[in-house]
């Protein structure tokens, strides 16, 4: 329960503003990745490849690809987000720049520490998908996307969940791996199987196989959830089988974190 309740915790949140007060400091840098990503994604992708192929049936309606590329960008940029910051930034902080061990100096115990790493991914990952949202605004006003705008606002809540849940797996593997050598095998064997798994891109395939693994999918859920939502303008089961997915996967995770990175920081079970 101790692990739970630390959530909310005054000393996670004092590690959160720790974050945010050094980020603020080179939000001028900052501010390109969650800008440029999206718009050379979409002009590439949407727009570049889109002119090329004839358009996509999803849900048995017939779209333009940049228009079922939007809400898979808004989902993907959560995710990725989330996991970078929960692994490599936190693996700096906690490796190299030795914040963590001034931290648990103070009246800050490793729960607080763990918590305001993975408040801090959730944050910035729901900050840098309100950036994606005011590019696809963009393209609206240019009159290349047609969304319902107003469920962009509804959608910010369960941004943020599923960013925390993806957190969780980023501090998985913080916890796991040995050196920075080994940064590499987390994008093999997480990002790239759950992002090409998760209707992000294009439409997946009706194979029985890969169709169960699609179904477990949080990202596929949101990515598709977030496309009903912001191209049909209505909720669905989609949105509820996210928040129920990251729900679990917060439970889950966050106490083999916390046991694991203990005995990494501290040396003991």
């Amino acid at each position: 329960m101790i692990t739970f309740s630390a959530a909310i915790a005054w000393q996670s949140y004092a590690i959160l503003g720790r974050h945010i007060r050094v980020h603020v400091r080179k939000w001028h840098t900052a501010l390109l990745p969650p800008v440029c990503e999206p718009l050379i994604m979409l002009l590439a992708f949407g727009v570049g490849l889109g002119r090329q192929m004839s358009a996509i049936t999803w849900d048995g309606h017939a779209l333009d690809y940049l228009t079922y590329l939007a809400p898979g960008i808004l989902a993907y940029t959560v995710f990725m987000t989330a996991f970078f910051q929960s692994l490599f930034s936190a693996y700096v902080r906690m490796h190299f720049q030795k914040s963590w061990e001034g931290q648990l100096a103070t009246q800050v115990r490793l729960e607080h520490v763990v918590w305001g790493e993975a408040l801090w991914a959730a944050s910035m990952a729901t900050a840098y998908a309100v950036m994606v949202c005011l590019v696809l605004l963009g393209f609206g006003i240019g009159g290349w996307l047609t969304l319902h705008w107003w469920w962009m606002l509804a959608s910010v809540p369960l941004l943020f969940l599923a960013a925390l849940a993806f957190s969780t797996i980023g501090l998985l593997f913080t916890a796991t791996l040995p050196s920075m050598d080994h940064m590499g095998l987390p994008f093999f064997l997480v990002i790239m199987p759950i992002g090409f798994a998760s209707s992000t891109y294009f439409p997946m395939p009706d194979i029985p196989g890969l169709s169960t693994i699609v179904q477990i999918n949080p990202l596929h859920h949101l990515a598709e959830g977030l496309r009903q939502l912001l191209i049909l303008g209505k909720p669905t089961w989609h949105l509820a089988a996210t928040a129920l997915l990251c729900v679990i996967m917060i439970l889950v995770l966050i106490p083999i974190d916390m046991r694991l990175l203990r005995r990494r920081v501290f040396g003991d079970g």
